[in-house]
């Protein structure tokens, strides 16, 4: 089981919250008795916290199963953390911000390559965006590069998108939005160093909120469809949450939550009184949300999502979501028959429910990452 309370801790960290220690512990020295050490320089906003958090809560499998052991530095005090940290690490996991300059993040990965020649380098993407946009910006003896989603066809990599992504393509075309091709091709082979890691599930307190054997029933909801969306942002994102928007507020005879914020607690209650929620693409495919909808037992309806892996697979259409045409053009239709349907939607409900929570209490994370621990990583990619 994981470790909740080690992830609780480093996640009030990264919101910023003073705990006495804390900052010291997660930088502490690496033990004797271990093969491998793995470093993390991670970006402390609340999207990261997602991907270093796990490392955290399956310290002690990563320990038994793996003989390997982690710290934590922020990426902004790299230069100024215990140089042994940087001697010692057999591998140093970066997690950079998609604000980084490129030539600030060359100059980073060419002073860890001279404090830690020793160590295998690699990244942790938690961008929001499918793209590789750092990629020509990374040494070549990179070892890894891992994201909360790749494509299914590695080809889409390759592709000048119009805005910048896959999505600001075809929702820039489907609304008219001017959008200029922007190259962020990977250099040749850098397919070969892409990994998946899981998503937003297991950040603490969703990771938390899988501890039951199923999520709420649907029996007794009372919203037919929870759509509490924003949709303030750049053009083609506006534009295409304005539309999903209006094509829920169409929908005849169906219940909407109410429009406007409230608070986290607020929002989990009405989404656990909420027989669907509708989860729209944010700037990238996946969404906070998605999990949420998992965790408090609404089905999720949700743009085709077939063109992306995740770990676990966690968008098996009719399945664990339904999937709508990216444009919304059979929202009704969709959401008129799961409505009708109350068995399936426990179904769907449970079966969605089970993806996250066998991967949270078998570890399997820790099998996943278990390339990163490979004590000879530096010298099978340089």
């Amino acid at each position: 089981m994981p470790n909740r309370q080690a992830a609780w801790l480093f996640d009030q960290r990264i919101r910023g919250r003073a705990l006495p220690g804390l900052r010291r512990w997660l930088a502490r020295p690496f033990p004797d008795a271990v093969n491998s050490r793995v470093l993390i320089l991670y970006t402390a906003n609340a999207i990261c916290r997602s991907q270093v958090a796990p490392f955290l809560a399956y310290g002690s499998e990563i320990k038994q199963q793996l003989g390997g052991a982690v710290r934590f530095v922020k990426i902004e005090d790299a230069t100024s953390a215990p140089l042994s940290l940087f001697t010692s690490a057999t591998h140093i996991l970066v997690q950079p911000w998609f604000t980084l300059k490129p030539a600030d993040l060359r100059s980073l990965f060419a002073w860890l390559r001279s404090q830690a020649p020793q160590a295998g380098l690699s990244v942790l993407d938690g961008f929001a965006h499918n793209d590789l946009r750092m990629a020509r910006d990374l040494p070549e003896d990179l070892a890894f590069y891992i994201k909360k989603a790749l494509f299914r066809d590695p080809a889409q990599y390759d592709v000048c998108w119009r805005g910048d992504t896959n999505l600001t393509q075809y929702y820039s075309d489907l609304f008219g939005i001017e959008a200029d091709p922007v190259d962020f091709r990977p250099p040749a082979g850098f397919a070969g160093k892409l990994r998946l890691g899981p998503n937003f599930f297991t950040a603490p307190r969703l990771m938390a909120g899988f501890k039951a054997d199923a999520p709420p029933p649907q029996a007794g909801r009372q919203i037919d469809m929870q759509t509490r969306l924003g949709a303030k942002g750049s053009p083609w994102y506006s534009a295409m949450r304005q539309a999903s928007l209006a094509a829920a507020e169409g929908l005849r005879g169906v219940s909407l939550s109410p429009a406007g914020r409230v608070s986290p607690q607020q929002y989990l209650a009405e989404m656990a009184q909420s027989r669907l929620c509708f989860s729209p693409f944010g700037y990238g495919e996946l969404c906070w949300r998605d999990i949420e909808a998992f965790m408090t037992g609404a089905v999720l309806i949700k743009p085709d999502m077939g063109h992306l892996k995740t770990l676990p697979d966690l968008y098996e259409a009719d399945v664990t979501y339904h999937p709508v045409e990216w444009d919304f053009s059979d929202l009704a239709d969709v959401v008129t028959k799961a409505l009708a349907d109350e068995d399936g939607r426990e179904r769907m409900a449970q079966a969605a429910y089970d993806r996250v929570k066998h991967y949270v209490d078998t570890a399997q994370f820790v099998q996943d990452m278990s390339e990163l621990f490979q004590p000879s990583i530096a010298e099978t990619t340089r």
